[in-house]
């Protein structure tokens, strides 16, 4: 009898850890579903959208259940807007953030004569102040000096078309910035000519639309 006893006492022991067993066998498995469920949402996230640095950083942030880090590029889209207010200039620089970049807009009249290359001399006090803003851009991100024109045809003893026009304007700019080496190294210059118009430079006519050319007549300046 009491070895009856002891042997229905061992079963039921077993029994015991056989279930317990089993169910955390069940929470694991719930455990890698909801983990497989995370890996295929994030990964459809990309598909659909690409990934920015900093889409990367916060979703990191989100996974550890900690507060996102700051964009630098909110940043400094907040360090550029506060000094085009501060110099009065909201009519003639534009400042925006489009995906993980910063563009500041630089109408042509503030830095160069019509058809001009060289920067006139406000042109050269604004491009130094700016440079100032530049120096403070953290690594990794990199600086685009961008020329843009309207479609007006341009030929002169100096400028050979509107490529060459956005060219030579962008590296005016560029040698005006005077930038340090470290911030030199990470700047690269693009010509765009007219090829890339924030707006029409025509009507469905064919008609010059003036207000449009001068908004498309531009030095961009892009932190990527």
């Amino acid at each position: 009898m009491a070895l009856a006893r002891k042997t229905k006492k061992l079963l039921h022991k077993s029994g015991e850890s056989s279930g317990e067993a089993e169910f955390l066998w069940l929470v694991s498995l719930s455990d890698l579903m909801i983990l497989l469920f995370i890996f295929f949402v994030v990964l459809f996230s990309f598909t659909a959208k690409k990934a920015s640095k900093t889409d990367y950083q916060e979703m990191a942030a989100s996974l550890r259940n900690e507060a996102p880090p700051p964009n630098p590029v909110s940043q400094m889209e907040a360090q550029f807007q506060s000094w085009v207010k501060e110099q009065n200039l909201d009519e003639q620089v534009e400042v925006k953030k489009k995906d993980d970049a910063v563009l500041i807009d630089i109408k042509d009249k503030i830095l160069f004569g019509s058809g001009e290359i060289v920067p006139h001399e406000e042109g050269i006090k604004v491009i130094r102040e700016f440079a100032g803003l530049l120096s403070k851009v953290p690594e990794p991100y990199r600086i685009g000096i961008e020329g843009h024109t309207d479609d007006i045809p341009i030929h002169t003893y100096l400028i050979q078309d509107n490529w060459d026009l956005s060219a030579k304007r962008a590296l005016s700019v560029f040698y005006a910035m005077n930038l340090s080496p470290e911030i030199s190294k990470r700047t690269i210059l693009m010509a765009y000519g007219d090829t890339n118009p924030l707006a029409s430079n025509r009507d469905q006519l064919g008609i010059p639309i003036a207000e449009n050319q001068a908004k498309n007549r531009r030095v961009t300046i892009r932190i990527f």
